[in-house]
C-alpha cells in the first residue's frame, strides 16, 4: 500500500486552486467544434505568484452547442485538474522543488494525485545531476505507482543520462530501467531506452518535437 500522506495533499491542492484570481493571474479560454458536431472546451488559470495553475477540459459528443455542465448531462465528459509547484523547499529537507497534481472526472467520480519531489545540484561546470522521487494514487482503486530516478545533463550537448526504477501495485518490485536522451536538431530530441519489465527487456528509440510559443 502506498503512504495515506500522499492522497493527503489534496487538500492543500483544492483550497489553493480555490483562491480567487489576482491581478498578476491569467487564463485562457479556447472552444473548438468539429466537423462531426462535436465540442471540446478547455479553460486554464495561472496565479503565478503562488505557483498554481487549474482548469478544466471538456468535451461533448455529436453537439452543435457549447458544452454546460448541468445536473444529469450524461453526454458530457471531462476532466478537472489543479497544479502546485513549490520550487523552494525548506533548507533541512533533501528535497530542492515539490509539485503536486491533481485531476478529477465528475462523471466517473474518479480522481488521481500525484506529486514529484526533486533536487538538481551542479557537479561541475556544464554537469547537473538531479533526484526525483515521484508517487501517483488513483481515487477509488488500489491503483499506485512510484519512480524514483537520477539523472546526469550534460548542458552544453543537450545530452541527459537518465537511471530509474518504477514500481507498481501489480508490480511492485522496483524495476530498473535506462534511457539517453539527445537534442539534435532545435528543438526535436531521440530518446533511447531499456527498461525491465520484469519478464523481458523493452527497448526504443523515439524523437519528439517540443516548442513553446
Amino acid at each position: 500500500m502506498m503512504p495515506r500522506a500522499t492522497a493527503a495533499l489534496l487538500v492543500p491542492v483544492v483550497l489553493v486552486a480555490a483562491v480567487p484570481a489576482r491581478a498578476d493571474s491569467s487564463s485562457e479560454t479556447k472552444k473548438t467544434l468539429n466537423a462531426d458536431g462535436s465540442v471540446s472546451m478547455t479553460y486554464w488559470s495561472a496565479v503565478e505568484d503562488i505557483g498554481t495553475v487549474f482548469g478544466m477540459d471538456l468535451s461533448k459528443a455529436a453537439a452543435s452547442a457549447a458544452p454546460a455542465v448541468a445536473s444529469g448531462a450524461s453526454d458530457l465528459g471531462g476532466t478537472a485538474y489543479a497544479k502546485v509547484t513549490l520550487s523552494q523547499l525548506p533548507d533541512w529537507l533533501l528535497w530542492q522543488k515539490g509539485t503536486v497534481n491533481v485531476s478529477l472526472d465528475p462523471n466517473g467520480a474518479t480522481g488521481k494525485v500525484a506529486t514529484t519531489l526533486s533536487r538538481t545540484v551542479t557537479l561541475s561546470s556544464g554537469l547537473d545531476a538531479t533526484l526525483a522521487d515521484t508517487y501517483r494514487v488513483a481515487s477509488g482503486s488500489e491503483t499506485w505507482e512510484t519512480d524514483k530516478s537520477v539523472s546526469l545533463k550534460l548542458v552544453e550537448t543537450g545530452t541527459t543520462f537518465s537511471l530509474a526504477t518504477k514500481a507498481t501495485q501489480e508490480t511492485p518490485t522496483l524495476l530498473p530501467s535506462l534511457s539517453a536522451q539527445q537534442k539534435v536538431l532545435g528543438d526535436v530530441t531521440v530518446t533511447t531506452s531499456i527498461a525491465d519489465t520484469g519478464s523481458t527487456l523493452n527497448k526504443s528509440i523515439t524523437a519528439g518535437f517540443s516548442h513553446r510559443w
